[in-house]
């Protein structure tokens, strides 16, 4: 149950990123708030020595830079595409 309940906080993380990196529309707090929940994600998860655990640090640390760093459009792209596909993933399993 809980797999499906990050399943979907990371699909909702992954379209809000998207709109805000792309379209330029979202309140930077919220993603900033949303960088620090992957961010504690990763590193709760990662006495499990998964890969996917620190690729979720690594993608709480760019959403997080992406709040006064103006991100690159294909890196919003594959860190939205990223999430979106881990929780699609997470859903399904």
């Amino acid at each position: 149950m809980i797999i499906k309940i990050l399943g979907v906080l990371d699909i909702i993380i992954g379209i809000c990123f998207w709109v805000f990196g792309i379209l330029g529309v979202g309140i930077q707090e919220l993603i900033l708030i949303m960088g620090l929940v992957l961010l504690v994600k990763g590193i709760i998860f990662i006495y499990g020595l998964s890969v996917i655990s620190f690729l979720d640090i690594g993608v709480g640390l760019i959403i997080l830079s992406s709040t006064s760093v103006e991100m690159p459009n294909l890196v919003v792209i594959l860190v939205s595409l990223f999430l979106l596909q881990k929780g699609i993933f997470s859903l399904c399993g």
